[in-house]
């Protein structure tokens, strides 16, 4: 009988929810692995977190100010919670996820270093998701720690089979197959009343050309049956306001706007999943996004002296294989000037809007090529199990 796999996974929530994000959906996915495949151990997974309010927006089940809690055949311990020291001297870690570079709680320093746990602990530094070159250099590439008994390494994630590649579940795996994700919209006849949907989820910013664009796209092209999914966030409220204004203006019967409220991860996956088009922000949705198939847009995260477009055209360069020319200059043109360099954003936003049907095969090839790449969990439980042994 094999015996289960010991996993603490570390987290602290920096940007909302990207962060908890990302770990719930790793945390369930190396729940699940051994129903499917009893080559892998049963796992038995600890999460220490800081932040119990977000996490429990994606996962209800989730009690605020509680350090200690079960939630799924997990054991959820608040980040300094004085509970910690004793619970994990009595079952010390094998396994340690520490994601997104969160560092260490300091009772947890105290055991590994000082106090000195008897087994050998392997420390596994989970990455944030990039399309940079860097993340196939630092994939599994080794460090060194005040411990030999300490071991510490790279894991990440990525778009490339030299990568961990992306977390996929198998509920998506099995809608892969049966390509229940990639039903196109019927665009043939512009005149039916059926819905086409988006949904936007954006960091702060002016989204008045966006709003524009939307109801130009809507009215043009849609017989206007566009209807708008807008994510609570923080661009909830200026693309409210903006809506507001041009709705005023219009002579014309203005876009739908459905004022979403926060929800919990599974909903959100199944939103995506139905939308014909998605505005996304952060690192789990933007998965999501390259899985699905459908055209999306992403904004990412606003840095100093505008690297955030270089973590953009990265992940275009991956895509850029899957489109003719004459449509990835459309799509390299929204993404660019949608995430901060200068151009007409209303134009780049309708050009978009406007080449969906030819888009959709070529986002379609995209999801393929990162799906062929593996699922993030499988490939991290197969290579733990190689460094134990």
């Amino acid at each position: 009988m094999q015996k289960k796999l010991n996993i603490t996974i570390l987290c602290k929530v920096v940007d909302n929810f990207g962060d908890i994000g990302v770990v719930y959906r790793l945390s369930k996915a190396l729940s699940e692995l051994n129903k499917f495949h009893k080559k892998f151990p049963k796992t038995k997974i600890r999460i220490i977190v800081d932040n119990l309010e977000s996490f429990k927006l994606l996962c209800p089940k989730i009690k605020l100010n509680k350090d200690f809690q079960r939630v799924k055949n997990w054991k959820i311990f608040q980040w300094d919670s004085p509970l910690c020291l004793e619970e994990f001297k009595k079952v010390p870690p094998e396994i340690i996820l520490e994601c997104f570079q969160c560092g260490r709680p300091d009772w947890l320093e105290k055991l590994l270093f000082e106090i000195k746990i008897p087994n050998i602990c392997q420390i596994i530094m989970i990455d944030y998701l990039t399309a940079e070159d860097y993340a196939e250099t630092f994939h599994r590439l080794q460090s060194l720690t005040r411990s030999s008994r300490v071991k510490k390494i790279n894991f990440m994630p990525g778009f490339t089979e030299k990568t961990g590649g992306l977390i996929i579940s198998k509920k998506e795996f099995k809608f892969f197959k049966h390509k229940e994700f990639f039903s196109k919209f019927d665009l043939i006849n512009p005149q039916s009343n059926q819905k086409f949907n988006i949904l936007f989820f954006s960091y702060e910013r002016d989204l008045k050309p966006i709003v524009k664009s939307f109801q130009n796209f809507s009215q043009n092209f849609l017989n206007s049956n566009l209807n708008v999914n807008l994510a609570r966030g923080a661009g909830f409220s200026s693309f409210c306001s903006a809506y507001n204004i041009e709705r005023k203006k219009s002579e014309h019967n203005f876009f739908n706007l459905t004022e979403l409220n926060f929800l919990p991860q599974e909903k959100w996956d199944l939103l995506m999943q139905k939308s014909e088009i998605t505005f996304i922000r952060g690192e789990d949705s933007l998965s999501r996004a390259c899985l699905y198939g459908k055209p999306f847009i992403w904004n990412a995260y606003l840095q100093s002296e505008d690297y955030q477009l270089v973590k953009v055209q990265a992940l275009l360069n991956r895509m850029r294989p899957y489109f003719s020319e004459e449509l990835f200059k459309i799509v390299e043109t929204c993404y660019l000037v949608y995430n901060g360099k200068e151009g007409n954003l209303e134009n780049a936003i309708t050009n978009f809007l406007y080449s969906y049907r030819e888009l959709f095969p070529c986002f379609q090839e995209f999801s393929k090529s990162v799906i062929k790449n593996g699922d993030l969990a499988t490939n991290l439980l197969e290579f733990i199990m190689t460094i134990k042994n």
